[in-house]
């Protein structure tokens, strides 16, 4: 397991953030099989030894990475969830942001276009923690809904998962071909309309 960052001196957090720093763009350049510790030792000019300070291995230096590439999605996912929008449109900017976070970070993407075939079986742990909070975030915009008269949900637990599965669903179609982020707009228009087609009372 990685030394977390809360349990380092200054000096050594900075330097296990250069590790992550240089291992991120070497991860989003060569992919994760293609790069090694001697290549992101070599990017920080130091001794492959070093690194071993930090990360047991090269599979414990890109969960990391995911990790922190998560957290961005998932923050900005939470500004979405604490806005004052109405729940319509809290669930169609939630939808949106979610995309378009997605479609800026390089290594999260990479294992949604790869990780279909179970290239990343390591990640188990961050895949289902990321479940669960976006799910979490899902009912709390349909509880809402549901109190303001919005949605008409029966089961808020069971529509939350279904529209977290909906979306992790799209994410092979939309991220695996050459899907720019302007047509990715467009695409979402649609999907975003088949959701409030069940959701939204007429």
């Amino acid at each position: 397991m990685s030394l977390e960052s809360s349990s380092l001196t200054p000096s050594q957090d900075a330097n296990r953030s250069a590790i992550l720093d240089a291992a991120r763009d070497l991860f989003a350049r060569y992919g994760f099989k293609k790069t090694t510790m001697e290549d992101i030792a070599m990017a920080l000019r130091k001794g492959k030894s070093s690194l071993y300070y930090y990360f047991k291995n090269k599979e414990d230096i890109f969960q990391a990475v995911i990790d922190s590439e998560s957290e961005i999605l998932f923050k900005k996912l939470k500004e979405v969830v604490d806005s004052d929008l109405s729940p319509k449109d809290k669930l169609r900017n939630y939808v949106i942001v979610r995309m378009q976070t997605i479609s800026q970070l390089a290594n999260y993407q990479k294992v949604l276009k790869e990780d279909f075939y179970g290239e990343y079986n390591f990640l188990g742990a961050n895949r289902k923690k990321g479940e669960s909070v976006e799910e979490a975030y899902l009912k709390t915009i349909l509880e809402v809904g549901v109190r303001n008269g919005v949605f008409n949900i029966r089961d808020i637990q069971l529509g939350a998962m279904s529209i977290a599965v909906v979306l992790r669903g799209l994410e092979i179609p939309l991220f695996r071909g050459s899907t720019s982020v302007q047509d990715l707009s467009g695409q979402l228009d649609n999907i975003l309309n088949i959701f409030f087609y069940g959701l939204v009372k007429n």
